[in-house]
């Protein structure tokens, strides 16, 4: 069914979400399912509509299978894509959590960023020097901090959040800090550290054999600049044996699964366990 040009039958459909047959409600939900992403606003409004506890319980469990399947396509799409975006990942995870966010909105503010940023760099300044000009913009200019005080929070992992709150974990705000940065041609790239997601700047702007950190970034501490020798004594604080992915850059998809890893989390500290468990799921995809 075109639900663009049918409209009066969708919602003559919804109508009969309060049936209390199970059966007829069964043939409702795979007809709902299938319409996918377009029939949204249609269950929304029905929801806001609608006293009815049965009908409204229905209409949120078809608009999460909605938005997973939905999540479950872009992520599967993501991870076979060559040229893998972290912020477009990104958006999917906040998307899932909040569907009504504007990804455009999102792109556009990013790429605000990225212009400011931009504007302070000079191709003569050293890395070290580059660096504490992005950390000029993204924290003194913009405000961008870490979250040290609600750390379990979903919002702490979520893209738009950190975009309108100035505020998030350490992953999320490596993921935002990143892509400026690479858009600027900076090598930098994440390191999966415990318990503090960090950057790495490399001699090299792709990573291959011969890269190495030059130095370390902490974006969680406003983009404090340290060494390999304080990623060892971090190490040995958390009674860990050092290991390389400590030390050595990681790829797009262990830093999505590192974000994921976070807010299934959150929502199990939260209690939301029907997004825990959907995202347990999407997780397993990448």
């Amino acid at each position: 069914m075109d639900i663009a040009t049918d409209n009066s039958e969708f919602i003559a459909i919804l109508k009969l979400i309060e049936d209390p047959d199970p059966e007829i409600y069964s043939h409702i939900e795979k007809k709902v399912v299938n319409i996918g992403i377009s029939a949204i606003p249609f269950l929304e409004t029905a929801y806001k509509k609608s006293a009815d506890s049965l009908s409204n319980n229905r209409i949120s469990t078809l608009l999460n299978k909605i938005n997973f399947n939905k999540a479950s396509t872009a992520l599967q799409s993501w991870k076979n894509d060559l040229n893998q975006n972290l912020i477009d990942a990104a958006i999917i995870l906040s998307e899932f959590h909040s569907p009504n966010y504007g990804k455009a909105l999102i792109k556009d503010q990013i790429k605000k960023l990225k212009q400011d940023v931009w504007l302070e760099l000079n191709e003569e300044f050293t890395a070290l020097e580059k660096i504490h000009i992005l950390n000029h913009v993204f924290f003194s200019i913009y405000n961008f901090k870490g979250n040290k005080t609600n750390l379990s929070h979903p919002q702490n992992s979520l893209i738009n959040d950190l975009l309108e709150n100035k505020q998030g974990n350490s992953v999320i705000l490596s993921i935002l800090y990143l892509d400026i940065a690479q858009s600027l041609n900076l090598p930098v790239y994440g390191v999966n550290l415990p318990e503090n997601f960090i950057l790495a700047y490399l001699n090299f702007n792709h990573l291959n054999s011969e890269s190495k950190p030059l130095f370390y970034i902490n974006p969680f501490n406003e983009g404090t600049i340290f060494t390999k020798n304080d990623i060892e004594i971090f190490i040995k604080q958390l009674d860990l044996d050092p290991e390389n992915k400590f030390f050595e850059p990681c790829d797009n998809q262990s830093i999505i699964r590192r974000l994921m890893t976070e807010l299934i989390n959150a929502y199990d500290l939260a209690g939301d366990y029907n997004k825990c468990n959907h995202l347990k799921k999407l997780y397993s995809l990448i």
